[in-house]
């Protein structure tokens, strides 16, 4: 049974990611803002459901049925998305080629789910391009059903993320925003920042550790960078993901 069978009444919004889209990212900034407006201590910045609940914005986040440890066949997607009828959902997206180089990655050195090479892992069923444009052409074909629709780029996020978390506030239920908060935030959560944070294992919760800290690809905060996939991806690799994207993909993976 799907978890949205269950959602949680507490949550007027959801915040929904395929992995590996800029969801820590963006719990990052929303949480280090929602601690300079409420006046609390940087050791709950990454609590950001109790944040949220604290500043009246009540928001869950959820891999919606394609989180990497259920592994689930491409097939087994539920498009239907009336759960989410009488709640706001921001949907997060970021090019398909560098979301799947990042679960690769992810999936390989920090969850030791999959044994195969990159090129194995894009044509995967269960992990790889297919999967992916699956996700998102249900989550276009039913984008009018919860009451209020946002999506956002992770690329978006990368060229003005003060904006981007500004969007991202009101539309999860901010009355105003604080630009001087915004600043802090958008500081604070600079990928350098949090890679030192997560190499120094400020969070022991185990969240935001690196698998291996020799290993520069197991760390959460990876690398960062749009467009990195030329860096990991064969000419032929590109290929198939572009073709793959061409006939089953849809205007959020394009």
């Amino acid at each position: 049974m799907s978890w949205r069978g269950i959602l949680d009444p507490t949550f007027r919004s959801f915040v929904v990611s395929y992995p590996k889209t800029g969801r820590t990212w963006l719990r990052m900034m929303l949480g280090r803002y929602l601690c300079e407006k409420l006046g609390v201590g940087l050791e709950r910045v990454n609590k950001t459901r109790r944040l949220l609940l604290a500043a009246g914005m009540p928001a869950d986040f959820t891999h919606d049925d394609a989180a990497t440890n259920d592994a689930i066949h491409y097939r087994d997607l539920n498009p239907d998305k009336s759960a989410f009828h009488d709640r706001s959902v921001l949907l997060l997206g970021r090019d398909v080629r560098d979301t799947l180089v990042s679960a690769y990655f992810h999936t390989t050195r920090r969850m030791n789910l999959f044994k195969g090479s990159l090129r194995e892992f894009v044509r995967d069923e269960h992990h790889g391009a297919l999967k992916l444009l699956t996700f998102y052409r249900h989550w276009y074909e039913a984008r009018a059903v919860p009451r209020a629709f946002l999506f956002m780029r992770y690329e978006e996020m990368h060229r003005d993320p003060a904006q981007t978390l500004a969007a991202a506030l009101r539309f999860l239920g901010a009355t105003s925003v604080d630009p001087a908060a915004l600043s802090v935030a958008v500081q604070f959560s600079a990928f350098d920042n949090l890679r030192q944070a997560e190499a120094e294992d400020r969070y022991p919760d185990g969240t935001m550790s690196p698998a291996d800290p020799a290993d520069p690809e197991s760390y959460k905060f990876r690398r960062g960078k749009a467009g990195g996939f030329v860096d990991y991806l064969e000419p032929a690799d590109v290929a198939y993901i572009d073709a793959l994207n061409g006939v089953h993909g849809c205007e959020f993976t394009r």
